[in-house]
């Protein structure tokens, strides 16, 4: 099985596990793959043994099994896994665009998402108004997982972007003129300034109010 065709299998795994409705045949064919370079691997081997069986009483240990198994094998789901994951996303790129305005600039930032050679399970990114992208690997879909991380992820990509564009630091603490970053704190994301031991200039998408 090359790379592509176990991609493939992992997804669809992956689909029924999250459904908790695995593919029995599926399933075996991702622990027998597993096993032939990790003949001892534990999950994997009570995961092809409960595929064989395949009663609908397993099938909740097969789902839990074969997300470990997906897991060790180092997959990571896509959009197109988790659709949820583009909309939380979408939701953070309209929040840091009030920030974006808020801070006087006059035009908003988009979000894209890297089509692969299997669909849409690329990395999404920033990019501002005159095409400027974020820099490096862009948001990882895993950073969709919840509000906060995606909020964090598409502040810090959208900052990248803009810096690009202006050549300068965005957004500035206005105490103490110095760029501020995206991070979470406590149970929310921030804009954050290091200066002075460090301080919470805004919430993000609420730099108006700071």
């Amino acid at each position: 099985m090359d790379d592509a065709d176990f991609d493939r299998l992992c997804r669809r795994v992956y689909a029924g596990a999250r459904t908790g409705v695995p593919d029995c045949t599926d399933a075996f064919d991702l622990a027998a793959s597993v096993l032939e370079s990790s003949p001892a691997d534990a999950d994997a081997t009570e995961l092809a043994l409960l595929s064989i069986d395949c009663t609908e009483a397993g099938r909740p240990r097969m789902a839990a099994l074969a997300r470990a198994v997906l897991e060790a094998a180092g997959f990571e789901p896509g959009f197109a896994d988790e659709p949820g994951w583009l909309v939380h996303l979408e939701d953070a790129m309209r929040l840091v665009n009030r920030d974006v305005a808020a801070s006087g600039l006059p035009h908003a930032c988009r979000l894209h998402v890297r089509d692969d050679e299997l669909g849409l399970n690329g990395n999404a990114y920033a990019e501002s108004w005159d095409g400027e992208p974020g820099t490096g690997t862009g948001v990882y879909p895993r950073s969709g997982a919840d509000s906060v991380s995606a909020l964090v992820a598409v502040a810090e990509d959208t900052q990248d972007a803009v810096m690009h564009t202006l050549w300068s630091a965005w957004p500035v603490c206005p105490v103490h003129r110095r760029g501020v970053h995206a991070r979470q704190h406590g149970e929310a994301g921030v804009w954050w300034c290091g200066s002075e031991g460090g301080h919470v200039v805004a919430a993000i998408g609420a730099w108006e109010d700071r």
